[in-house]
């Protein structure tokens, strides 16, 4: 009798950790089906298998078909927990904020969903907006173009200011850039009643010009060897933005006079601008960012700027006079995503950014060093020919974008700067 239940508990253990064996190894094919439908993109060693998660002794031998043991089973699934691990964060890295929006990639099916929750919401409006009196402006345009009229709200709120911390609510549906949501009203507070932040207006009624005209220049290498330096300085105001060379020799492609510069904390390039008399336009991508806004107010160096893959930025301390900064509302940064550029990919470029900007204080907008011709390099401080990026990254979709201008270009809200074929 005590033989017999030896012989069962035998084979009751055996069977129980077959179980476990066949358990390990469904869990393993799980892991590796799990890699081929996110499709991290990793590469061909990173790929696991069946062969490749063998089981291997803790201290180096294979094992072989009966010979396996609790030991073994455990290995293996420590292996798979590391594999999981890896993936975990490799996927973290691939959707960081700057890439995702509400914690997720957009893909063809939830465009639309986000494109109606971004248009949900009334935008806010400037109760400070006054209507230009310039006999041409850009709000004329829309009496001649159905297309730019269904999108243009010319009292849309540009600027955040002082009042905003009051509508914190209605600006803290959508993530940022478009809102506050998971943001802090202290921190935003913190920056908005700053004693240094004066947010004074951009032009003092007594100086405005009853129209004017205005330059955005962007860094397409359309504008090396153009000679349009004098007349992008002929503009009334000249907006430029990100790493906006004007020294040196550029000076005769792309001018030396800037009334805005449009930057946030990794693009910062205001030791390249000659003009010093400059209003600065800070935009808000991310939580960073608001605590760099900070960082400038209290004239101090911020800290490292650290990705999702865990590399470090160091940034320079923002030399930018609190008195003339202004920051970008997120309902702005909203209604040109929404209203002009479909929410497609995850954000509008700094570029869409000035552009549009320009739009609504301007009367009249010209372009230079943006759209698309495979003549030209990339940048026009480019030292050698760099060919055009693809027609989308992580975060903008840069082919829909130039789309757009061509497209304002025609419909006569803009002109665009060519070069002659």
């Amino acid at each position: 009798m005590a033989a017999a239940l030896r012989l069962v508990g035998s084979l009751w253990g055996k069977l129980l950790f077959c179980g476990l064996l066949i358990s390990s190894v469904v869990y393993a094919f799980l892991a590796w089906t799990r890699v081929a439908k996110v499709g991290l993109g990793l590469p061909q060693n990173d790929v696991p298998s069946l062969h490749r998660l063998s089981l291997v002794h803790p201290t180096g031998g294979v094992s072989r078909p009966g010979n396996v043991s609790g030991v073994h089973v455990e290995h293996l699934l420590e292996r798979i927990r590391t594999l999981e691990a890896r993936l975990e964060a490799k996927a973290r890295r691939q959707t960081t904020s700057d890439q995702t929006v509400h914690g997720r990639q957009l893909n063809h099916s939830n465009r639309r969903v986000f494109y109606n929750d971004l248009k949900t919401y009334p935008f806010q409006e400037d109760p400070r907006y006054k209507e230009s009196t310039c006999p041409k402006t850009v709000s004329s345009i829309a009496q001649y173009s159905k297309w730019f009229k269904d999108r243009y709200t010319p009292k849309i709120k540009t600027f955040l200011d002082e009042d905003d911390i009051a509508h914190f609510t209605d600006i803290s549906r959508h993530d940022l850039p478009f809102g506050y949501r998971r943001q802090s009203k202290d921190l935003l507070e913190k920056i908005l009643t700053h004693p240094s932040f004066t947010n004074a207006p951009l032009f003092p009624a007594s100086t405005r010009k009853q129209c004017l005209r205005c330059a955005v220049v962007g860094c397409g290498g359309i504008l090396k060897d153009s000679g349009a330096g004098q007349e992008i300085d002929s503009h009334d105001h000249v907006f430029r933005l990100n790493h906006a060379v004007s020294a040196g020799r550029f000076e005769r492609d792309v001018g030396k006079k800037t009334s805005f510069y449009i930057f946030f904390p990794e693009s910062m390039s205001i030791r390249s601008l000659l003009d010093k008399n400059v209003t600065f336009i800070y935009t808000m991508f991310k939580k960073y960012d608001m605590n760099y806004a900070v960082n400038m107010l209290n004239r101090e160096k911020p800290p490292d700027y650290i990705y999702g893959s865990g590399q470090r930025m160091t940034l320079q301390t923002p030399n930018v006079d609190p008195a003339k900064l202004k920051i970008v509302h997120p309902d702005f940064f909203r209604y040109v995503f929404a209203e002009y550029l479909d929410a497609v990919a995850y954000r509008p470029t700094t570029g869409a950014m000035v552009v549009f900007l320009a739009l609504h204080i301007c009367d009249e907008v010209t372009i230079y060093g943006f759209g698309y011709d495979p003549r030209f390099t990339m940048h026009y401080y480019d030292t050698t020919f760099v060919k055009h990026t693809d027609s989308s990254t992580g975060s903008h979709d840069v082919d829909n974008e130039r789309h757009l201008w061509q497209k304002l270009h025609d419909e006569g809200v803009i002109r665009m700067f060519k070069r002659d074929p």
